[in-house]
C-alpha cells in the first residue's frame, strides 16, 4: 500500500483537491492527514467533510 501523507491544509479546497488527485494519480491507496484542516482558507467544511470521509475509508486523521 502507498500512503500520502498530507498536512496543513487551512481549509484550502482547491489545493487540497489537487493534493489528493496527485497521490491518487501516485499510487496512494492511504491517507493520513496531519493536522491544520482549517484556518486560512475559505472552505473549512468541505476539507473536514474530506477529512471524515477518508477516515471512513481507513484513513489516518491527526487533529492539530
Amino acid at each position: 500500500m502507498r500512503w500520502a501523507l498530507i498536512t496543513d491544509i487551512h481549509a484550502n479546497r482547491h489545493a487540497f483537491e489537487a493534493v489528493l488527485a496527485d497521490a491518487r494519480a501516485q499510487g496512494a491507496t492511504g491517507f493520513a492527514l496531519l493536522g491544520d484542516f482549517v484556518g486560512y482558507g475559505a472552505d473549512p467544511a468541505y476539507v473536514v467533510s474530506q477529512a471524515m470521509a477518508l477516515a471512513a475509508e481507513g484513513g489516518v486523521v491527526v487533529r492539530g
